[in-house]
């Protein structure tokens, strides 16, 4: 009982509390609330459940795809992104953008629960200005920038995607088609672009990011990521000699230190591409139910070393030597290129309805950005990956979405240029992009190997064409935070305007800050008696009964009014407090005047007794007015006459019951996800 009787005391304090705020106040408080949570939490949710899987995708029931997704440009901002913007708007910047990200990860992750997420470069706004020991910004205004800030922004950036991914339960499984986290693919605010990049800069995103040309298996489909932002500089315009690369060997030495290791990795793509494909038929046949396929992938003519520190690292490079007599179709595992420059294409190449700003991708160049690769380098890269085999291309950089075929290949290679996550890229909704692989493998078709069945001269020359309709996308649009800003701007509009109108017309008695327990007292807030003289000249003291008991309408100062009874208009006395006297309506010369006593008087009329002909501003029993008197009475007590003061109080006393709580809320969330 006693923990009933204080529940039921903190009920009847919010209720006191509540019936206070008035209902206008009260309303809006709620709305603001409600906005709030719809702002800072519920809008991410809700439009992420729109991309749930089972919401797009068109695979048979009862099979189990691969859910990959990519992110592309999060550039968080620094120093580099709005170098102009003073502060405190610079510091608010950083912090908006960081929650924005923070929040459309972490739900895409906890909704959609991808098996992996790979990033398609520019992780950083200006990380290729930030100094190394060896290198400083040639930028005089980044020069302060060095070693130290680029390890700042790299814990940032972890604290933003990486540690939420391993939170998120979904642990990194080497070795294996599972789940994996990539964010080694470069861009061009990581490096530079081409001739640009300085070799201290990218040898320090190498070391914290791995590999920058890298194959992983995902799916049962083969992913090439490659750093196209080194390779440009095999056809580019030399920053400092303006010579041209042709594509074979003539570019300047520094720019060819650039881009050879990037060429040299495509001359061994498709090696490196059979080696990591045998190394996944493997790991398929150990794991078959089948025993014949369990003897072809660990039988004594197939071993191999399982070292999962130096497995990938081994399969990149290009280092490890196999004899081993395995044989793949590796057409049965589809290639999909990531780049973060997207691959040659007309300028008017229409990019589809999803696309913001434009039609098409706009071909240009400046310092140290190049919108599409070159056409040379585009066809490199499709003819040594075999355009036959190729299923997707995806790309970044252009902030905007864009889906295209490609004509200028055998195939129609399909190209999605995917959205920025950030919404300080100059999109107003952000998205990532969503892939959804499906492609069984039947491993007796896939491996050709006499550990398994003996190969014939059929079987030989057997060709196997690349599977289609293996991959489904979407794109996922996230919240559009500048319209959240504009909500809150608008309703804070309608707030001050409900709030001043408020205070401007609604009257004081009616004030809902004033306490029901002081409306409903015993004691008047009136005198009981008025004091006047009447037409003989002795005093008389009419009653004026409780407030409460005069009328149940608080909101009419009217039914406030005394309700003494006056004295006859015909016999020449005062018709009622403030009326007057039937020989003043006439027009004798010397009408008749009412003389106020001091002493007497309860009602703080001034300390010395005057004259009055009209009738004084004191309570009046309405049904005894005159319309004149009534209209006259009337507008005396409308907000027009009300005290600035009054006005102010009001407005102030709603403004704090409104902001206080929904700043406090608003803040905690803020806090929250910080």
């Amino acid at each position: 009982m006693p923990r009933l009787s204080a529940v039921q005391s903190t009920l009847q304090h919010v209720t006191a509390a509540l019936s206070k705020i008035g209902r206008v106040p009260l309303a809006l408080l709620l709305v603001w609330i409600l906005t709030v949570w719809w702002g800072e939490q519920s809008t991410y949710e809700g439009h992420v459940q729109k991309c749930l899987w089972n919401n797009w995708e068109t695979w048979k029931a009862g099979l189990k795809p691969h859910h990959v997704l990519l992110v592309a440009d999060p550039q968080i901002v620094d120093p580099h992104t709005y170098p102009d913007r003073p502060w405190p708007l610079s510091s608010l910047t950083v912090l908006y953008t960081d929650l924005y990200l923070k929040r459309s990860y972490r739900t895409l992750l906890q909704q959609l629960q991808p098996d992996s997420t790979l990033f398609l470069g520019d992780l950083f706004d200006g990380g290729r200005e930030w100094g190394t020991k060896k290198y400083s910004s040639p930028d005089k205004q980044y020069k302060r920038y060095g070693q130290d800030f680029w390890l700042r922004e790299y814990d940032r950036f972890q604290n933003m995607f990486v540690k939420p991914w391993y939170d998120s339960g979904l642990p990194y499984m080497p070795g294996e088609s599972g789940h994996r986290l990539i964010t080694s693919l470069p861009g061009n605010h990581d490096l530079g672009f081409g001739g640009g990049i300085n070799p201290h800069v990218k040898s320090r995103f190498d070391a914290h990011f791995g590999p920058l040309n890298r194959i992983d298996i995902l799916g049962n489909h083969t992913f090439v990521s490659l750093d196209t932002v080194s390779l440009s500089a095999m056809d580019q315009v030399d920053l400092q000699t303006g010579a041209v690369g042709t594509g074979d060997g003539t570019a300047a030495a520094q720019s060819g230190k650039i881009w050879k290791p990037v060429e040299s990795y495509l001359d061994d793509a498709k090696v490196l591409r059979e080696r990591a494909i045998k190394r996944e038929v493997t790991q398929l046949g150990a794991r078959s139910p089948f025993p014949e396929m369990r003897k072809a992938a660990s039988g004594s003519s197939h071993k191999f070393a399982h070292r999962v520190s130096a497995l990938d690292a081994d399969t990149q490079s290009g280092k490890e030597e196999s004899t081993d007599p395995l044989s793949v179709h590796t057409s049965q595992f589809p290639t999909i290129i990531l780049t973060h420059v997207p691959l040659y294409r007309d300028s008017e190449k229409d990019c589809g309805p999803q696309r913001e700003r434009g039609h098409a991708i706009r071909i240009a160049n400046g310092y140290q950005y190049q919108n599409v690769l070159t056409p040379l380098i585009s066809k490199d890269i499709v003819d040594k990956l075999d355009a036959s085999q190729i299923a997707m291309v995806y790309s970044g950089d252009d902030h905007d979405y864009c889906e295209i075929e490609h004509n200028e290949f055998t195939g129609r290679i399909k190209e999605i240029t995917v959205k920025s996550m950030s919404w300080a890229m100059g999109v107003r909704r952000p998205g990532v992009q969503l892939v959804s692989l499906l492609n069984p493998i039947e491993l007796s078709e896939a491996m050709i190997s006499s550990g398994y069945s003996k190969p014939t001269p059929d079987k030989e020359e057997k060709v196997l064409n690349m599977p289609r309709g293996t991959v489904q996308n979407h794109l996922c649009l996230l919240p559009d935070q500048l319209g959240i800003f504009i909500r809150y701007g608008e309703l804070l509009g309608l707030t001050l305007i409900a709030l001043l109108a408020r205070a401007l017309f609604w009257k004081p008695s009616t004030s809902s800050f004033t306490s029901r327990q002081d409306l409903e007292s015993d004691e008047p807030l009136l005198p009981t008696t008025k004091t006047y003289m009447n037409g003989n000249g002795s005093a008389k003291h009419a009653a004026s009964p409780p407030l409460r008991a005069q009328s149940a309408n608080n909101d009419s100062i009217s039914s406030t009014l005394s309700t003494t009874q006056i004295t006859s208009r015909r016999n020449g006395s005062l018709g009622g407090y403030g009326n007057l006297p039937s020989e003043s309506r006439s027009r004798s010369t010397s009408p008749s005047k009412m003389k106020f006593i001091d002493d007497s008087d309860d009602w703080g009329n001034p300390t010395t007794a005057h004259d009055r002909t009209a009738y004084a501003r004191v309570y009046h029993d309405p049904s005894q007015m005159s319309q004149t008197q009534w209209v006259a009475y009337h507008i005396s007590t409308t907000w027009l006459f009300r005290s600035s003061r009054t006005k102010v109080e009001e407005f102030t006393k709603s403004m704090v019951y409104v902001s206080v709580p929904v700043l406090s809320f608003y803040f905690w969330l803020l806090y929250r996800d910080m």
